[in-house]
């Protein structure tokens, strides 16, 4: 008889790994699938390397770059996927994969944003598409109890549509950032300029060493200051005994009992290439948004045609995520010349966040839904507003010196709707190189986003022009879609099992020991990053398994 564990989850990142955490904790002995390797994460990566001890000065080598997507370089290239080994086809999308234990977590920006209870109920407001099932009263305790779990920093800006997080101390704004909030503020009515609020211990929390303001989040945290999965969750659920971590094993698809249930995740070894099998009581998918209805849809059978849980047809379509329509870069002319005091030395997230405007108390003609910046003042170790100086030699370095605490950057998230015409399906013929096929994708920006972008752009020139800033580089056609990494609402949940794939405990309407944890679940984007909220829910969901598993629910 094959050993069932009480849960098995899929994916170690920020859904995969709250879920398996909280059940752990719950008492539930839980297997938990990670396609990737387990990497130490002081070992393995370069943390402090200086560009200049890499051949091309941390990028990836012009031979290897076909294998990384953009987010990759020579830090933080060995939890990304090698993209040769994992193709997908349809419209142009760049799919950014992490596949190691702690998933795209090791990487992510840290940025950490609460929805809002308008972001819950969208539809209410301009109507258009459908409201959550659930709203920010629902959340609202999760949300606390994962920041005080995983640690954010920021500051109380009592914003309506941006409310406020259990906070640890915010990290200082930099002297750009302040000049360029004053002007934005007192010239623009109705704009904040806030501090960014970010998954990072800047105190001491639940035995975390504190940041100590390397700079270098983006070669993954060798202390866990910054959150991960990896680093902080996981080692909590191995503390209970009742975690059995599986890497390298490269989920498939559900199988289903004779009794209607979800009975185990048929997964490959990605070393081997074997077939096993992992039975569970209760099947939980926190994979990531696409890799989650990947699998759905790969589990199809003679009961479900189309896909498992799939009886209303709508797996895999409704996408939706940020787009990233425009960016700025200037210099603040005041500060030229000013000595740069490590203003790169913070974590990622921190710098400014200027939150939506758009939409909230006006209503404009061209578009519905809204849009927040992100950027930050000073210049990292290795400049990028470099590249955009004329010269060479002695002089050149000067006017880098000359101009490194004036620069200040701004970059532009937007809503993207959630539109049945933007899906992904499973491709007839392509397959990865562990045989498992492999999605297509069929997503393209819509009038609402192009119009939105528009304005992003015209927003951002605005702002960058009353704070007397002079422009040396922009951005002003959108990036392809997925660029964000914020892919979302392929698996949507809903109070209609006609219209929904889940329910709103993250439960598949079809096969009630099945739930999806992480962003597929969403309804609609908002404007604003989804980490936070993926955490939130899969916590939510994992209160609900954890009860029902109680009731004897499950079995």
């Amino acid at each position: 008889m094959p050993h069932v564990y009480d849960a098995v989850v899929v994916g170690s990142g920020a859904a995969g790994g709250m879920a398996a955490t909280e059940l752990c904790l719950k008492g539930l002995k839980v297997l938990l699938l990670e396609a990737g390797p387990r990497l130490d994460l002081t070992r393995d990566f370069h943390h402090h390397a200086k560009p200049y001890e890499f051949p091309f000065r941390g990028r990836i080598r012009p031979r290897e770059r076909a294998k990384y997507n953009y987010a990759a370089d020579e830090w933080n290239k060995p939890h990304f996927v090698n993209e040769l080994e994992h193709p997908y086809t349809g419209t142009k999308f760049v799919w950014v994969r992490a596949r190691a234990v702690g998933g795209k977590t090791l990487h992510w920006g840290l940025v950490s944003l609460r929805f809002s209870p308008r972001d819950f109920k969208a539809a209410s407001y301009d109507g258009y598409g459908d409201n959550w099932p659930i709203s920010y009263s629902d959340l609202e305790p999760y949300y606390t109890r994962v920041e005080k779990m995983i640690g954010v920093a920021g500051h109380a800006d009592h914003l309506e549509n941006n409310p406020d997080s259990v906070f640890l101390k915010p990290i200082p704004l930099t002297c750009p950032e302040v000049l360029f909030r004053n002007a934005v503020e007192q010239r623009l009515p109705g704009r904040r300029v806030i501090h960014g609020r970010t998954a990072t211990a800047t105190e001491p929390i639940n035995g975390r060493t504190p940041c100590h303001y390397c700079g270098h989040c983006g070669r993954v945290c060798n202390v866990g200051a910054s959150f991960s999965s990896a680093a902080v969750l996981l080692p909590m659920a191995e503390k209970t005994g009742n975690l059995t971590l599986r890497p390298n094993a490269v989920a498939w698809k559900v199988l289903m009992g004779k009794d209607g249930k979800a009975r185990s995740i048929l997964f490959v070894d990605r070393i081997t290439r074997q077939t096993e099998e992992a039975f569970g009581k209760v099947i939980v998918l926190g994979a990531g948004c696409l890799e989650s209805t990947r699998i759905l849809l790969n589990s199809k059978d003679e009961d479900h045609p189309q896909g498992l849980a799939n009886s209303s047809g709508v797996l895999g379509k409704y996408f939706c995520e940020q787009i990233m329509a425009g960016d700025i870069v200037g210099i603040i002319p005041q500060l030229r010349g000013r000595k740069s005091y490590s203003d790169d030395a913070r974590p990622d997230g921190s710098g400014i966040y200027i939150p939506r405007f758009r939409n909230l108390t006006d209503k404009l003609p061209n578009f519905i839904r809204g849009y927040g910046f992100e950027g930050g003042g000073g210049s990292d170790e290795f400049p990028g507003f470099a590249r955009k100086l004329p010269g060479f030699g002695a002089k050149f370095k000067e006017d880098i010196r000359k101009n490194r605490a004036a620069v200040i950057s701004i970059g532009s998230f937007g809503e993207v709707l959630a539109r049945p015409e933007n899906y992904v399906e499973i491709d007839p013929q392509v397959k990865d190189a562990w045989g498992i096929p492999v999605l297509r994708f069929h997503i393209e920006w819509g009038p609402n986003e192009l119009a939105m972008a528009k304005d992003m752009v015209e927003t951002q020139r605005e702002m960058f022009h009353v704070a007397g800033v002079e422009v040396l580089e922009e951005r002003t056609e959108p990036l392809p879609p997925g660029w964000s990494i914020h892919e979302a609402g392929t698996a949507r949940m809903g109070d209609d099992p006609k219209k929904s794939v889940l329910n709103k405990m993250n439960q598949c309407h079809d096969v009630k020991n099945l739930f999806v944890v992480d962003a597929a679940s969403f309804v609609s984007a908002t404007e604003k990053n989804p980490t936070l909220t993926i955490l939130a829910l899969a916590m939510r969901a994992s209160d609900y398994i954890a009860d029902e598993m109680r009731r004897g629910t499950f079995g």
